[in-house]
Parts: C-alpha cells; structure tokens; sequence
C-alpha cells in the first residue's frame, strides 16, 4: 500500500472514530466535550502537517478565524433575542474541522449540516407536531456529517478548489 494512500486511510479512520463519538455524546447529553474538540483539532492540525506541511500555519490562522466568526454570531444571537442558538461546543467543532479541510469547503460544511439539521426537524415535526420545531437539537452530529463529507470529497474526489 503506497504511503499516501496509508495516511489518508488512517486519517479517515481517526477523523470517522472522533466524529462519532462526538455525534453520539451530543445526541445523549447535548455536549460536545472540550476534549474531543481538542482531538479533532490535533488530529486536523497533524493531518495538514504530513500532507500539507507548508499550508498548516494557513489552516491554523482558518481555524482562528471561524472560531472568531461563529463566536461573534453565537454572542449576537444572543444578545438579540436572550437564548443561545449555538453551543460553544459547536463553535469550537467547527474552528476544530477547519483544520481538516480546505477552507473553501467551509460552505459545503456548513450546506451540508444545516440541511441535515432542517431534515431532521422537519421529520420531528411531521412525525410529532409542530412542538418538535421549538426542541432544542444538538447540531454536532450534523457538524459531523457536513465534515465527514466534506473531507471524502476532497480527499476522495478531489473537490479541493484548487486554493491550498
């Protein structure tokens, strides 16, 4: 097996192993634990340094970034309307994926979650009234989705845009 291919496979496996932990955690308890956000970051990070060694300090500087955006707007949700509408988990997951992907697969990300998210509503409300659309639902199992995909398609299909 030629070592690229090893890598990434290994990659794959360590990225599918933390994401489901977190999806299953924030299903049960509507946590994501700091400790796994710091694997996904670590891992991420020592990802970009055996592929794209010369790219990490710029994935780094990405994964600042979104975590100063989502912040912003987690802190102005909540300054307008007086409820958190985005865990600091989440906000720590998704500056967390930014070192897994190229940043601009950030939007495919963020589609794919938050269709994911919207489905999953909807089915609740279908299924159980229209209550269900006031639940708060925990949005890590879908920022887990959103970066699962996003890191195969560049990985896998080589969707990487051609920036890094």
């Amino acid at each position: 097996m030629p070592m690229d291919v090893a890598i990434h496979l290994i990659a794959g496996l360590i990225l599918t192993a933390i994401l489901v932990a977190i999806a299953l955690i924030d299903l049960g308890r509507q946590i994501i634990p700091d400790a796994l956000n710091a694997a996904l970051a670590v891992s991420g990070f020592c990802f970009q340094l055996v592929t794209q060694r010369a790219d990490a300090p710029m994935q780094v500087f990405i994964a600042a970034s979104t975590l100063a955006v989502f912040w912003a707007l987690r802190r102005g949700h909540f300054l307008l309307t007086r409820r958190i509408g985005l865990g600091l988990g989440d906000v720590k997951m998704l500056a967390a994926a930014a070192l897994w992907i190229n940043p601009l697969l950030l939007p495919v990300l963020l589609f794919i979650a938050s269709a994911g998210a919207l489905l999953f509503v909807g089915g609740q409300v279908v299924t159980t009234g229209p209550a269900a659309a006031r639940a708060r639902v925990p949005f890590g199992p879908f920022i887990a989705l959103g970066l699962g995909c996003s890191w195969a398609l560049e990985q896998f299909v080589g969707l990487n845009l051609g920036l890094l």
